[in-house]
């Protein structure tokens, strides 16, 4: 299951970044229980008018979480217990400066996966 919001706006300097936070769940295996899920948040990132596309993926597991019912939506919890919102435009931000930082030119016609906890660290 994929549920998609509109895209958002973030400007940086002069130019314009659009962002979406999806929530997606999806089978581990295929002989998996059913209902059993992999839990995660994805926030996609890009420039506006440029071909590359980030997604910084947000897993449930190792002590981290994703919203199960308890949280709101585009809440994740570190393994510290710090709780960040995905929501936000500054959390997006930085995950986009640290994305920038590490090499992820949005000119280049890349579909670039992250992980979301490693970018979430430094930011």
């Amino acid at each position: 299951m994929v549920r998609r919001a509109g895209s958002r706006l973030l400007i940086v300097g002069d130019e314009r970044y659009r962002w979406s936070l999806r929530h997606r769940h999806e089978q581990r295996a295929p002989d998996a229980v059913p209902g059993s899920a992999d839990c995660r948040e994805v926030v996609g990132i890009w420039r506006e008018g440029l071909p590359g596309r980030l997604e910084v993926v947000f897993r449930a597991g190792k002590g981290r979480a994703v919203p199960d019912g308890r949280l709101h939506a585009g809440a994740v919890i570190a393994a510290d217990g710090v709780v960040r919102n995905l929501n936000e435009p500054g959390v997006v931000r930085a995950l986009l400066d640290e994305a920038l930082a590490r090499g992820w030119h949005p000119t280049h016609r890349t579909h670039l996966h992250l992980d979301g906890w490693s970018l979430l660290a430094p930011a």
